[in-house]
């Protein structure tokens, strides 16, 4: 399931880019780099939650020791 959400969160990151980055027509009722920023956000939220899915099934405990 990690690598499921770490495809759809670098997806989501991937998009955002483009949103804000490298399109010019611009949205009578959104901001474009707006709605680019918060996917971008949405993107790396859900990217560090599957690395830290991944790690907890594969036994690595980060943890330790603190």
């Amino acid at each position: 399931m990690a690598g499921l959400l770490a495809i759809g969160a670098i997806t989501s990151i991937g998009l955002g880019a483009i949103l804000t980055f490298a399109v010019d027509w611009q949205w009578h009722s959104a901001d474009r780099p707006l709605v680019g920023l918060i996917l971008m956000a949405v993107g790396f939220i859900a990217l560090a939650a599957a690395t830290r899915l991944d790690r907890a099934g594969s036994g690595t405990n980060t943890t330790h020791g603190v």
